[in-house]
């Protein structure tokens, strides 16, 4: 997916610069060295995220692990207003604290526990300990990248090349410290594109286009618009399953759903105006009330 999505910013570079992207790459790369390495940090974090993951998965049941997965929204408020100096007020926490239970409660029930495997071996504590430490990282590695992308001029895509390719060189030194010749066959091109049908090759297509796609919304927007936007997907995806494949959505689900959409509403103050919305305290969408002078 890493290499699919080197191609794919080479070509939207080519489009933007009209000229060849490999040399404007290196040319980037050569005049600003620092800069550059700065994606090396999120680039590292998402492997480790992703191998903390996998320890979490193995200690949790999968709707204890979708919950408190979510967590990753507060974080990234968190480090926006830290690394940002964004400020939110009450009435935007109090709508990413709804998101985040609202989301949570719609991937909770579309999981279940099937039991399987001995529930002794699982460390419940070390799991949610990594768990909580994923979310940390992820909030962190999009914020920093954010920051990244919008305090330099190098070229979007330039800076998607760049953490592609170090995140195909850290995923690379992992499997050269193993046993290369048992990971790995004789050709390394058989390697990567073995058992990869037209099904698979759209799938990563896809995955790269919309890693590039996110990273486009992040610079352009922010992180916290991203996570309503990926809970919304969550949404449709859950809707078109159903009326496609016979999927079963709960009333969990409906419920989930109400608090997503209703924190989308919150978040953007568009509630003061629905009627009985306004009479509510601000925070939860009403209007604005001047306060009122002691003594009077």
């Amino acid at each position: 997916i890493e290499l699919m999505k080197i191609v794919l910013a080479l070509v939207l570079l080519a489009v933007e610069i009209k000229g060849n992207p490999v040399i404007s790459v290196m040319k980037t790369t050569v005049t600003h060295p620092l800069d550059c390495l700065k994606v090396i940090v999120p680039a590292v974090l998402y492997v480790i995220q992703n191998q903390l993951l996998l320890v979490a998965a193995a200690n949790l049941e999968a709707p204890v692990l979708g919950l408190f997965g979510q967590l990753k929204i507060l974080t990234t408020a968190l480090f926006s207003v830290a690394l940002l100096g964004r400020t939110l007020g009450k009435r935007r926490w109090v709508a990413l604290v709804v998101l985040t239970a609202g989301i949570a409660t719609v991937q909770t029930s579309q999981m279940h526990s099937d039991g399987s495997g001995d529930a002794g071996e699982k460390n419940v504590p070390l799991g949610l300990m990594m768990i909580s430490v994923v979310a940390s990282l992820s909030g962190f590695a999009g914020v920093y990248f954010e920051k990244v992308l919008k305090g330099s001029p190098i070229s979007l895509w330039t800076r998607n090349v760049h953490l592609a390719l170090f995140s195909v060189a850290t995923v690379g030194l992992q499997v050269v410290s193993g046993d290369f010749e048992e990971a790995c066959p004789h050709s390394l091109i058989e390697y990567l594109v073995q058992g990869l049908g037209p099904v698979a090759w759209a799938y990563v297509v896809i995955q790269a286009a919309g890693g590039l796609l996110i990273a486009a919304v992040i610079k352009y927007a922010d992180n916290i618009l991203k996570a309503f936007a990926t809970s919304v997907a969550i949404l449709v995806i859950a809707l078109v399953s159903s009326m496609f494949f016979g999927f079963a959505l709960s009333s969990l689900f409906f419920l989930g759903a109400s608090g997503v959409i209703y924190s989308i509403f919150l978040y953007g103050d568009l509630l003061k105006d629905l009627g009985p919305c306004g009479k509510c305290p601000s925070w939860l969408g009403g209007l604005e009330r001047p306060s009122t002078p002691r003594g009077v």
